[in-house]
């Protein structure tokens, strides 16, 4: 989990920063057994319309105002809205896409229409070719208007890392059909943050970071040339800033069975991020079945834009907003720590350079994080250009009408710094999270099952089907990993593996006593 010290009076999370859904989740579960307090907050919790779509106020309009909303509007109201309600229903229910499932009641043969594909399940990877886009989706066969576009755009695609033109319907369907979550979003309170997650789970751990794999080489034979037995040996590369005698930079690891759970953008043939230099090399080559579904689950980019500011200028009781028709499309503010924790940051950084003490995080994926990240890297004029767009949208947001301060331009004299941050410059990412793919369907199960003969075996986000880009996701594939090597080992040495070993229980359970 990176982090940014020195930006605010906490850490700031330039990463992942929430937990989504309390329900059925392995990761609240294991807060609960550490005993950390959390936040339940529910998202999303404001709309923002810079416009409301439309020329001049009609009869209709002004006897229903909810026809135009304008501004910020709480969830609850938004929702309501005939546009935001269709959105909601279309993206939960699917209608009319270019498949339907054998045996389905509520379509039949003669029922279903002409150019829609039988299919025999969603993870056929016989028909994954019988897919399309979330954009041609809305666009040619529901035929939504541009409002409800914009917002499946910000509400949609932005939460599941990319662009309608690459959110692919097949993997989409899947996960609405699986996520048995909840909606509301986890955050950790009393100072904590998912750092100290992190720390928790590599408690015990041999964990060596700064480390970049680069190559996992099955050694099929029954001894290695050492005399041991073989296995998987993986070579490391020693990263740090203080390895800098070249001999001692590589190593090499012998195992009896090898996880990776490296980004998928790490295990492809070729990257599109030109930042990325993490790539590794399998030898042998992994099999065709498994070199085209990693080939076929696709990461976009994620672009944080965080402004620091001396004192709020939004109300208390907003946290995030949801844009629908902004060029940022989506933005929180959060604190995290104790005020006696945030004195002592604070007072650590206090001579190098001023901390603004309120933060407001701008999220954006796919396309548009490309766009920023782009512009951003290509001169500094171009980046200032960026930050002054988001504080125009935040004085659109708070300014004028909508202002708590009486100002029509709030966010300008409060302004402290600001930082850009693409994901895709980081070099062992070169991304965001991998995202619903189209013709994906069935390579997230073909990375799940197991290879050089049940020794390498593939886990993390990209691997989980049912609800790829969150944390208890990329657990439980971890989980299934390590369960299928221990149980692959225990069946070659006749040692049994204890009861519910490996399972998310055994795992939650195991915190207890930490």
């Amino acid at each position: 989990m990176k982090q940014l010290h020195g930006f605010a009076p906490w850490p700031v999370q330039l990463g992942a920063e929430f937990v989504h859904g309390g329900e059925n989740n392995c990761v609240v579960e294991i807060f609960e057994k550490l005993k950390w307090p959390i936040k339940t907050l529910e998202w999303p919790d404001r709309y923002y319309f810079e416009s409301d779509g439309t020329d001049n106020e009609t009869a209709e309009t002004a006897e229903n105002p909810l026809r135009a909303l304008h501004g910020l509007v709480d969830a609850n109201t938004a929702e309501q809205h005939p546009d935001i309600e269709e959105t909601h229903r279309l993206l939960a229910e699917l209608p009319d896409t270019p498949w339907v499932l054998a045996g389905d009641e509520d379509k039949t043969e003669t029922e279903k229409d002409s150019d829609q594909v039988v299919i025999d399940a969603l993870e056929d990877r016989a028909t994954a070719e019988v897919d399309c886009t979330a954009l041609e989706w809305l666009t040619n066969r529901v035929k939504a208007n541009q409002k409800i576009i914009n917002l499946a755009e910000s509400v949609y695609a932005n939460d599941f890392g990319c662009s309608l033109s690459t959110m692919g319907m097949r993997e989409t369907s899947i996960e609405q059909n699986c996520w048995r979550h909840g909606e509301e979003y986890i955050l950790l309170s009393d100072g904590r943050t998912l750092g100290d997650f992190v720390e928790a789970l590599g408690k015990g751990v041999d964990v060596r970071v700064n480390h970049v794999v680069e190559r996992v080489v099955w050694e099929e034979s029954d001894a290695g040339s050492d005399g041991k037995p073989g296995g998987v040996r993986v070579t490391v590369r020693d990263a740090s800033s203080d390895a800098s005698d070249a001999k001692n930079q590589v190593t090499s690891i012998r195992a009896s069975a090898v996880i990776v759970a490296t980004p998928i953008s790490a295990q492809k043939i070729k990257h599109w991020s030109p930042h990325m230099n993490t790539s590794i090399t399998f030898e042998p080559n992994l099999s065709h079945e498994k070199v085209t579904a990693i080939e076929k689950i696709q990461m976009s980019d994620a672009v944080k834009i965080l402004l620091s500011f001396d004192e709020k200028f939004w109300p208390k009781d907003v946290w995030n907003i949801v844009c629908c028709d902004s060029y940022f499309p989506e933005l929180w503010m959060l604190e995290y720590g104790t005020e006696e924790t945030n004195k002592t940051i604070e007072n650590v950084f206090k001579n190098s350079k001023p901390i603004g003490k309120h933060v407001v995080t701008i999220f954006a994926c796919g396309e548009k994080a490309k766009e920023i990240a782009k512009a951003s890297a290509e001169s500094p004029s171009k980046k200032q250009e960026i930050i002054e767009k988001a504080l125009d949208q935040l004085d659109g947001m708070f300014g004028g009408e909508s202002s708590t301060t009486g100002e029509t331009k709030p966010s300008r004299s409060r302004f402290v710094d600001s930082l850009i941050y693409p994901w895709s410059e980081v070099s062992s990412v070169g991304g965001a999270y991998t995202h619903p793919s189209v013709f994906a369907a069935g390579a997230r199960l073909e990375l799940q099952k197991g290879e050089y003969n049940d020794t390498l075996f593939f886990a993390g986000e990209a691997v989980n089907v049912e609800c790829n880009p969150c944390m208890q996701g990329a657990i439980s594939t971890g989980l299934n990993a390590a369960r299928l090597a221990a149980t692959n080992q225990s069946m070659l040495t006749n040692k049994p593996l204890p009861t519910n070993w490996g399972t998310e229980e055994n795992f939650v359970e195991s915190f207890r006593t930490r």
